[in-house]
């Protein structure tokens, strides 16, 4: 594992073993956010991977080619769709 913790890798192994409501409450903690890294985007492009991976609509908050940090979400788990709270 990379030692900055900032790999693709790094972040989708903690992205695994966390809880999907551990995953709302990271993206909810990027909403706001002007800063843009290069660790961040790697951040938000596993985020969004772990979302698809376990089979969550994210199409409010992701186009397909773009993400959407601009509202804080949740997920309704009766149709496992994240959707939009402000």
């Amino acid at each position: 594992m990379s030692t900055n913790n900032n790999s693709v890798q790094d972040f989708a192994a903690r992205f695994a073993a966390a809880s999907t409501q551990s995953l709302v409450e990271e993206f909810n903690r990027q909403v706001g956010s002007n800063a843009w890294t290069s660790a961040r985007a790697v951040h938000g492009q596993a985020l969004i991977a772990e979302f698809r991976s376990r089979g969550i609509d994210i199409s409010a908050v992701n186009d397909g080619s773009s993400t959407d940090f601009s509202h804080h979400i949740r997920l309704d788990e009766t149709i496992n769709t994240l959707i939009l709270i402000d």
